[in-house]
């Protein structure tokens, strides 16, 4: 047995101890690869709880002979492949230059030995090669052993207990590596790469590749063959390498320039390659970006040219098959600027969730309205559709998030619909109330209250996100009598119903308590049956329970503001019409104090006032909808999602 020293420096080895558990794997199979193997597999073992024991990567290349071995483990930086580009007799690439890829074995584990297996004078040998994390200048090469197995190489790593690889036990980890080889597997077909069982077939794998041209620097014009970038896209839903990578012309991976140039895109799922024999150059990614700057910024430019192009062509092409199918929710003749953002955010949606949504048509077809529901009705609604009907991937439905909070869509489509919302409460309560039939025929206890319980904006933006204190519930039936025998508070409605299951005729106090940590706002609403025309006595007996109420020891000198409403179909005018048409005070204001407002209002009057500003808020929507501003934002994320803001980011 023969030990030798590495020459190289214990920091350099620390540094691979750091390094990406992939990164490893796949520096042991272009080792394979260099070799000459057709055939390279990567199989992890597992402990009976699941995390990774061992790691082998077996290839069919040619072996190492005990010279080899020796001389190869020794060095560092100048390696039998220094100074060569081909495979001698194979014309394939090679990979590796400075004798690294064997480092990598303690980026994966703390112990390392290769059995290699080669042709030698004195007949076919196995070599054993032992290497330690402890140690990691020092390798034990075995002496040769007769053998009458093919040649090749079998690197078996042990994984310390602890150590974190799940990172290579992803459903998808295969689906990375194939990033990385793509390329060179696709330029040597005949090759077999094998991951944890997974086979790497490339051809399968690709929907489609596209040679980019480049607009290229004038120091690059005598290169032969130009610079170009390869954009492949993945046919596989899960595959998440998006960096760019540097490569020689016949594919080979020389780096990952991922860290610079990142792309990120829910609609088409690709890996740009940049090709050029002058990568050889310099093959430490840092050096790359450094040398070749210009070219990178021009591969750049290319890569998101053409993503641009084939997300629109993508769009196109699910919007399209969504009208032949005729299951196109909208009416594109609509030219509210709402309800045109409010598509175009469909269109976004329906795109990115393209493969999740079913084939069978009638399934299809509910898919397509539960998502137009959810723009409609409440778009944050978005993501529980998305996960539970159509099981879009997590990552999918966080970029489609990200997209829609980037574009500042959904507060306008859900505004939107908020306001048309209200304005058709309004115009169904105006017309049953227009008609003295269906107006007489009004129950307060189950249509009425409920609908205006609802609706509590009708008295003052700030109520609907309010609710019924219970506290307060003991001090109103204190002081109920006040307003006679014909009023309930909203909480004892259940108890207001005849022997026959008809509600009874009564008026309803509906009261709700809100404010802040320095004030506290309370709201009591007396609603009058559409049958009642109130007087001064209806008007007296509220400012009388008012002032009872805020006179209550309870509520006395505390820094309360109360609001109280009588609220009727009509009144006497003769009455009542000085008393709540006072100079200098707001229409409706009967009894203006210090703690308290009574305010006395028509049906009518809160109907036009809730109207004016709905109609207000409708009509800034439809111009902030409708703005060049707001409408190219979705435009711009249907076409170009990535925005960079400086040449060198991917978005």
């Amino acid at each position: 047995m023969a030990e030798i020293e590495l020459e190289v420096a214990d920091r350099k080895l620390q540094g691979y101890a750091r390094r990406l558990p992939m990164d490893a794997v796949a520096e042991l199979v272009w080792n394979g690869l260099d070799a000459g193997a057709s055939r390279v597999s990567v199989t992890l073992e597992r402990s009976a709880w699941g995390p990774i024991t061992a790691i082998t990567v077996n290839d069919d290349g040619h072996g190492m002979t005990p010279e080899d071995a020796v001389s190869s483990f020794r060095q560092y930086g100048d390696t039998w492949k220094a100074d060569r580009r081909y495979r001698t007799g194979t014309r394939r690439s090679l990979h590796g230059r400075k004798g690294e890829g064997r480092l990598f074995a303690f980026t994966l584990g703390n112990s390392a030995t290769w059995t290699t297996t080669a042709d030698t004078p004195a007949g076919r040998q196995t070599t054993r090669i032992d290497a330690n994390s402890n140690h990691p200048r020092r390798w034990h090469i075995g002496d040769p052993v007769s053998t009458e197995d093919a040649p090749g190489t079998s690197v078996k790593i042990i994984v310390p207990q602890g150590k974190n690889l799940r990172s290579l036990e992803r459903d998808d980890a295969h689906e990375e590596l194939l990033a990385r080889l793509a390329p060179y597997l696709l330029a040597y077909p005949g090759i077999t790469v094998e991951f944890d069982n997974h086979p790497l077939n490339a051809a399968a794998a690709i929907a489609q590749t596209t040679d980019l041209p480049l607009q290229l620097p004038a120091r690059y014009a005598d290169d032969d063959p130009p610079p170009f970038v390869r954009f492949v896209e993945w046919d596989s839903k899960r595959t998440t390498q998006r960096g760019m990578w540097a490569c020689t012309v016949d594919g080979v991976a020389i780096a990952s320039l991922e860290q610079h140039y990142s792309y990120s895109d829910p609609l088409i799922r690709f890996t740009p390659y940049v090709h050029t024999e002058r990568f050889l150059e310099a093959e430490d990614p840092h050096l790359i970006l450094m040398a070749y700057a210009d070219l990178l910024a021009a591969a750049d430019v290319a890569v998101k040219r053409h993503l641009a192009l084939r997300r629109r062509v993508v769009a196109t092409e699910v919007i399209r098959e969504l009208k032949d199918q005729d299951l196109y929710p909208y009416d594109e003749r609509d030219t509210d600027p709402t309800r045109v953002l409010e598509r175009r955010t469909f269109d976004l949606v329906v795109t990115v969730a393209r493969d999740a949504l079913p084939k069978q048509l009638t399934q299809r077809d509910l898919s397509v309205r539960l998502i137009k529901t959810a723009l409609e009705k409440d778009p944050t609604d978005l993501s529980r559709i998305l996960e539970s009907v159509l099981h879009l991937p997590a990552g999918e439905r966080r970029a489609l998030a990200n997209l829609l909070d980037r574009t500042d869509l959904s507060h306008v489509i859900r505004a939107a619909t908020v306001v048309s919302e209200r304005l058709d409460f309004i115009a169904s309560l105006r017309s049953i109330f227009a008609d003295d039939v269906r107006r007489s025929a009004l129950r307060e206890v189950d249509q009425l209250h409920p609908a205006i319980a609802a609706n509590v904006w009708l008295f003052g933006e700030e109520w609907p996100i309010t609710g019924s204190e219970v506290g307060l519930t003991s001090v109103l039936r204190q002081h109920l009598d006040e307003l006679g025998d014909q009023v309930e508070l909203e909480d004892q409605l259940d108890a207001v119903m005849r022997d026959d299951g008809r509600s009874g005729r009564v008026d309803i106090l509906l009261f709700r308590t809100g404010g802040s940590e320095q004030r506290t706002e309370r709201l009591i609403v007396e609603l009058k049956r559409p049958t009642v025309r109130i007087g001064k006595r209806e008007v007296d007996q509220i400012k009388s329970y008012a002032r009872a109420i805020v006179d209550n020891p309870q509520y006395r000198d505390v820094d309360c503001r109360w609001q109280f409403y009588l609220v009727t179909y009509d009144y006497d005018r003769r009455a009542i019409e000085r008393d709540i048409r006072q100079r200098d005070k707001p229409p409706g204001l009967a009894d203006d104090q210090n703690e308290y407002q009574v305010w006395v209002k028509t049906w009518g009057e809160l109907f036009d006032a809730a109207e004016r500003k709905l109609l207000f808020f409708k009509k800034q929507l439809a111009i902030e909808a409708g703005d060049s501003a707001t409408t190219n934002k979705i435009d711009t994320t249907l076409t170009q999602l990535i925005n960079p803001t400086s040449p060198g980011s991917g978005g």
